[in-house]
């Protein structure tokens, strides 16, 4: 067996990658693997960063915002300074909301190279199957590893391993599609993608499209992809499909020596399915913690307390919210109605996982 590892994290995504650049930044032995051959290859998202000025109003207790997001900033490709939602009838809604896009495989190599910087160590074509203890078996042998950080997805072989539940999840797939798009971003709502939505999210000459489902879609997500393209004359490339987590954070992130971050534990946005950015502030979190507990002795539940004071307020707000709306996807006409009544000024509360103030729904809000 290889020498033994401070910390080994499992999943090369902007949570992972995060990770281990802050834990090695403390001077820690972290390996990195990831089961791709290519870092960020397949483009599995929707490529959207929300600006810092939005991250600080939705999370205001988190510093440091220049640093962890470099990378982002600096393959960043299209400014989006409105979301438009579209309702089933076609109604429009514009909110105001910083963002820019990126070309997310790029970002996942530049934070991980940002991470061998700082000393860690990468393996691609690794896929590890089983984590015990200490003990990281993977397809190139087993590796020891004092602390484990599962970044590895909603269906992460690492909360498997030591325990945890995996978050809620939902299929998604998306496409990159050639042409000149509108500087805005698109979110549409209906059956065209029941109980989830569809997006164009636009990108230098090009848009990410895609759409996800929910709890109403029991057909093929491959034929409702080409249903909404086609509606919107898009040629898209081929597309890639996964999962995403769609009801928030399982009830824990840590056990034993093990602690789960980004998709893995269910840090998405439910109101607009947002990851990137919570899932670079909880990596923070989660590698510095790694060193506080290897380094001074701080149990490494600490990780829960900090990620929830962090950013766990609005995602549970967010998850009310989007129980909320789910009382009304299953229908376009009751879905109408009910973006008519929100309107457009508490649909941006909505996006930013802020309490609505519904006088109908204070008490679950």
């Amino acid at each position: 067996m290889p020498s033994p590892y401070d910390v080994i994290v499992v999943g090369s995504g902007p949570a992972g990658g995060t990770a281990a650049r802050y834990a090695a930044r403390r001077g820690l032995k972290v390996l990195l693997v990831d089961k791709r051959k290519e870092i960020g290859v397949p483009v599995q998202c929707g490529e959207y960063v929300a600006h810092n000025e939005e991250i600080r109003s939705i999370f205001p207790d988190v510093e440091g915002l220049e640093d962890l997001m470099a990378v982002p900033y600096h393959v960043r490709e299209v400014d989006t300074p409105v979301i438009r939602i579209w309702s089933p009838k076609g109604r429009r809604y514009e909110v105001p909301f910083k963002g820019f896009t990126v070309r997310r495989d790029r970002m996942d190599q530049g934070i991980a190279a940002q991470a061998v910087d700082e000393g860690a160590e990468i393996m691609t074509e690794t896929t590890v199957v089983r984590v015990h203890g200490e003990e990281v078996a993977t397809n190139h042998g087993t590796f020891q590893g004092k602390v484990v950080i599962g970044s590895d997805g909603p269906r992460s072989t690492v909360a498997k391993s030591v325990g945890l539940e995996w978050p809620v999840s939902a299929p998604a797939m998306s496409a990159t599609a050639d042409g000149d798009f509108s500087n805005s971003t698109d979110m549409f709502f209906g059956n065209l993608a029941p109980g989830g939505y569809a997006w164009i999210i636009p990108k230098a000459h090009c848009a990410n499209v895609g759409l996800g489902t929910w709890q109403y879609f029991h057909g093929n997500l491959q034929s409702l992809f080409d249903r909404f393209v086609r509606s919107r004359d898009l040629e898209p490339g081929k597309a890639t499909g996964g999962f995403v987590p769609v009801m928030g954070p399982p009830p824990r992130t840590v056990k034993d020596n093990a602690m789960l971050v980004g998709d893995a534990a269910g840090m998405v946005m439910a109101t607009n399915g947002g990851g990137n950015n919570v899932a670079m502030i909880a990596g923070r979190i989660a590698g510095l913690t790694a060193a506080d507990h290897l380094l001074d002795g701080t149990p490494l539940d600490a990780y829960e307390t900090r990620w929830r004071a962090a950013v766990g307020g609005p995602l549970a707000q967010g998850v009310r919210i989007k129980r909320l709306a789910d009382r009304f996807f299953g229908s376009d006409r009751l879905l109408e109605a009910a973006m008519v009544l929100i309107g457009r000024r508490r649909m941006a509360r909505a996006i930013r996982c802020q309490r609505l103030l519904l006088p109908s729904a204070a008490k679950v809000l």
